[in-house]
């Protein structure tokens, strides 16, 4: 238990963190690295330069000072930000690491002595958020462990075949090297791939959803090559477009909490992008189990033509199973509609506003889809989305 004292003081420092909080935690990064260079092996040293490392962790702390008295409130970040860590392969040992670089760092920035209340008072707060983190990430690997065909921990995969999806998205069909079974997965959860880049001495993981659905011998992710302004930006997405069929990977187990908590004949799901991959597995699974989806609504935005990820997997169950399947391009013709998706159109598509929904796709995409989706009549609790990357916030731009 947290002392009273602690409590208080940790509270009282919310609004510090909210205006020094992003200067902190970059000083934090420079201390830890500087310390221990062998965990660029496990962050996203990308997320690092661009500095949302820095922002999203600020934006954590100050999130726990904030609601430290009722930690209960923090139950769908600390889940979802320890099933990230389970596909890192986070250990206890490196909390005790982390944590003395960011009581430095606090007590550096804030000019403080080590003996102040406040320095006090956030090693205990400390202390008491990693032993939660330790444990639940040790349920969610004791839990996969635990599985027919589950591990801890790399296994290598071969890739058994490649298809193109779209422009610039392929997917790869990955198949355990052993020949032994694998884990099965909840259908949205994503699988942790470990590869050495080109030119780089540190290791680099990174999550890919599932885009198929579960079974005890094949995996498969669906990955479009990241670009900004034309010019590659994802050092994984760009390694995997380069690799054969025969070449291998390092996998982790299946994880991840984005993942259908109320099952319903009547679902929604919008997909912007590759974001479809999780709602494919979802599709899919309903599909493999022979469930009735005539009801369910399938929602897709895409770039345009050419980047329509599954067209015709997607039109052919459509024309079997009749669920309601709805295309929208944000340029040229071929689509139900040319376009944002906006208030009217989706009023329009969606006339069960009781439903649960789930969304995945660019953040500016779900913060749209969120913000909409509410306008019309659908409140917090029926919208379910996928975050990857350092974000919390799905209100960021």
């Amino acid at each position: 238990m947290i002392s009273e004292k602690t409590l208080e003081i940790v509270k009282s420092t919310a609004p510090i963190l909210a205006k020094e909080g992003e200067a902190i935690t970059n000083l934090f990064y420079q201390k830890l690295f500087a310390n221990h260079p062998e965990l660029k092996n496990i962050f996203n040293m990308v997320n690092q330069s661009k500095g949302e490392q820095a922002r999203a962790l600020a934006d954590s702390i100050f999130q726990y000072a904030v609601h430290i008295d009722k930690l209960e409130a923090l139950g769908d970040s600390v889940s979802r930000i320890a099933h990230k860590h389970a596909s890192l392969q986070v250990a206890p040992e490196h909390y005790p690491i982390v944590g003395r670089f960011l009581l430095e760092a606090i007590q550096e920035h804030l000019s403080l002595e080590s003996d102040d209340p406040v320095m006090i008072a956030w090693e205990e707060a400390y202390g008491a958020l990693a032993a939660i983190f330790v444990n639940t990430e040790e349920a969610i690997y004791q839990a996969n462990e635990a599985k027919l065909g589950g591990w801890r921990g790399d296994r290598e995969f071969v890739i058994s075949e490649i298809k193109e999806e779209g422009e610039g998205v392929k997917s790869f069909y990955l198949n355990a090297k052993d020949g032994e079974p694998i884990a099965t997965f909840e259908p949205g959860q994503y699988v942790g791939v470990k590869v050495l880049p080109d030119n780089s001495e540190f290791t680099a993981i990174r999550q890919y959803s599932l885009s198929n659905a579960p079974n005890n011998h094949t995996y498969r992710i669906t990955v479009r090559a990241e670009t900004h302004a034309g010019n590659p930006e994802g050092v994984v997405s760009h390694f995997l477009q380069g690799l054969r069929v025969g070449d291998t990977l390092l996998l982790q187990p299946p994880t991840g909490d984005f993942i259908i908590k109320r099952p319903k004949n009547d679902l929604v799901l919008i997909a912007g992008g590759v974001g479809i991959t999780p709602l494919m597995s979802m599709l899919l699974a309903k599909i493999e189990q022979g469930e009735d989806v005539s009801k369910l609504t399938f929602i897709q935005c895409c770039r345009d033509k050419n980047h329509h990820i599954f067209a015709e997997a997607l039109t052919a169950l459509q024309a079997k199973h009749g669920f309601r399947y709805f295309v929208s391009y944000e340029h040229g013709a071929g689509a139900d509609v040319e376009g944002c998706l906006t208030q009217d159109i989706l009023n329009q598509w969606l006339e069960n506003k009781q439903t649960d929904v789930y969304f995945c796709g660019p953040k500016p995409f779900m913060a749209a889809i969120n913000q909409t989706l509410q306008a019309i009549g659908f409140n917090e609790e029926q919208l379910h989305y996928e975050l990857f990357g350092p974000t919390l916030a799905l209100t960021e731009s």
